[in-house]
């Protein structure tokens, strides 16, 4: 198994945590990580440590807060008194979720982050924009050498898309293993197409609604031109929100049909087993559905659908937002899908099945580098 280790410096710093070393058989994480009622959030996270543990059964996850979320309080995101926190009672730390290069969200000073004693480490971090064609979204120049020095603090990084990878590579760093976004491999099912299920369309997230009033409203178009075109094929469409900020806005826009929402994972996931195929531009709908072995197509809005698409070879499949012919493209791939052609998918999955090996090699080393580390220290018991 490759191993994806790189060489940093030792920090001569006094570590509160081996003052008085005791042993112990549980090794404690600080989990980075956005938490949100939004159900994409919660696959990444729940994949990161389903396979984290699998390599690290001692692993203990804390979840600390990376952004301004709703649901959690301060202090937020690994810097200040978190930093503090973590130096006290964290083995490592880790940073785990999608679109963390938005705008910077994690915040991480560079003139901060080499205060930090446990071992740090990146998981399957994105970037993101405001449309398609736009440059990653960064609004403080500065936030490029904040990024760049966290990534150089990290034992290991890794990246979700290669759109990511270009984008560190850009600002100096070129360490950061594409895995692609560790919610493709909570489940790993061939594709197949249901004999029943219903047709999940993908209710635009809120953050198109308030950057892109014109984009949203197009969007809610094609939903409806999609729900026309679920029933015309003699299916029953449902419309599917994942963020609770979506449900009342779907609830005006449509107010007769069957609208699905849940903020406790399970059920979420428990839904889209059910489903026989998933239409729609939220990204996370369709990474789930490539793990359950459904169908899908994808309405690429931004930097994250063009990189997952560009990424997995789904360029040809996938339809930009932008396309003057959306509509007819959308039907022409449900035929092809319902037809049970599904080539595509089984050239997508040989892919994803290349990049699973690469994730699980990474998150192999994290494991080991882990363990390594806090034997060194002589805080865990053999």
């Amino acid at each position: 198994m490759k191993a994806f280790w790189k060489k940093t410096s030792i920090k001569h710093v006094e570590n509160p945590r081996v003052a008085q070393p005791i042993k112990r058989k549980s090794i404690v994480i600080h989990h980075y990580c956005p938490h949100t009622f939004n159900a994409g959030d919660h696959f990444v996270i729940r994949s990161i440590r389903k396979h984290l543990t699998h390599f690290l059964p001692e692993a203990v996850f804390v979840p600390k807060p990376c952004a301004h979320n709703r649901g959690w309080g301060a202090p937020v995101r690994l810097t200040g008194p978190n930093i503090e926190f973590s130096n006290k009672y964290a083995d490592a730390v880790i940073v785990g979720g999608s679109d963390q290069y938005n705008n910077w969200s994690l915040r991480i000073r560079k003139d901060e982050v080499d205060k930090l004693i446990p071992y740090l480490y990146l998981i399957g971090l994105g970037v993101s924009s405001k449309s398609l064609g736009a440059p990653p979204h960064i609004d403080n120049p500065r936030y490029l050498e904040d990024i760049r020095v966290t990534n150089e603090t990290a034992r290991l990084s890794s990246v979700r898309d290669k759109a990511t990878s270009k984008f560190l590579r850009n600002l100096g760093y070129d360490k950061a293993v594409v895995t692609g976004c560790p919610a493709m491999y909570l489940f790993d099912k061939p594709f197949y197409l249901k004999s029943e299920g219903v047709v999940a369309i993908t209710f635009p997230f809120p953050v198109v609604r308030a950057q892109n009033k014109e984009l949203f409203k197009f969007l809610v178009h094609c939903v409806q031109g999609i729900l026309d075109m679920v029933r015309k094929e003699g299916l029953e469409p449902v419309i599917v929100c994942h963020d609770d900020r979506d449900v009342p806005v779907a609830q005006r826009q449509f107010p007769n049909e069957r609208i699905f929402f849940s903020n406790y994972v399970d059920a979420v996931i428990e839904f889209y087993q059910q489903v026989k195929v998933v239409i729609g531009s939220r990204l996370h709908a369709t990474i789930l559905a490539s793990g359950l072995g459904i169908p899908f197509i994808n309405i690429n809005l931004d930097a994250r659908g063009m990189g997952f698409s560009n990424t997995f070879g789904l360029e040809s499949w996938n339809v930009n937002a932008t396309d003057p012919d959306l509509e007819q493209a959308l039907a022409f791939r449900l035929h092809q899908i319902l037809a049970d052609d599904l080539a595509p998918f089984e050239a997508f999955y040989q892919v994803k099945s290349e990049y699973k090996s690469r994730f699980l090699a990474f998150m192999a080393s994290v494991a080991d580098d882990i363990r390594r580390g806090v034997q060194q220290e002589g805080c865990i018991a053999n």
